[in-house]
């Protein structure tokens, strides 16, 4: 499966260091599929610009469906330093779950 370069890939145990376009934060409502049950279910997706990823410019998107990880951002977006620092996520996966991890730089 080819992954568009438009979208930050977090892999497992693997830091992107990232730093978001001032003001980008936002959430979306978005319909998925359950990978247990395949049934659709309604979530919201919080997603943000990417400006630079591990030291290179770049014009990506980050986006979760994660709502610990979103209420993370979303309480840097709201101080204001999801732009003002680069920020550095690592995902731990669980199976269909994930973990994340925030550094600040």
């Amino acid at each position: 499966m080819t992954v568009l370069g438009n979208y930050v890939v977090l892999e497992p145990e693997r830091e992107r260091v990232l730093r978001f376009a001032p003001g980008s934060w936002r959430v979306i409502e978005a319909t998925t599929r359950d990978p247990e049950t395949g049934q659709p279910t309604r979530k919201r997706r919080f997603e943000a610009d990417v400006i630079e990823e591990d030291g290179q410019p770049v014009a990506k998107s980050f986006s979760t469906l994660s709502g610990k990880l979103a209420l993370q951002l979303q309480a840097m977006h709201e101080d204001g330093e999801l732009y003002i620092y680069k920020i550095g996520i690592t995902r731990h996966a669980l199976g269909y779950r994930s973990e994340y991890t925030l550094r600040v730089f």
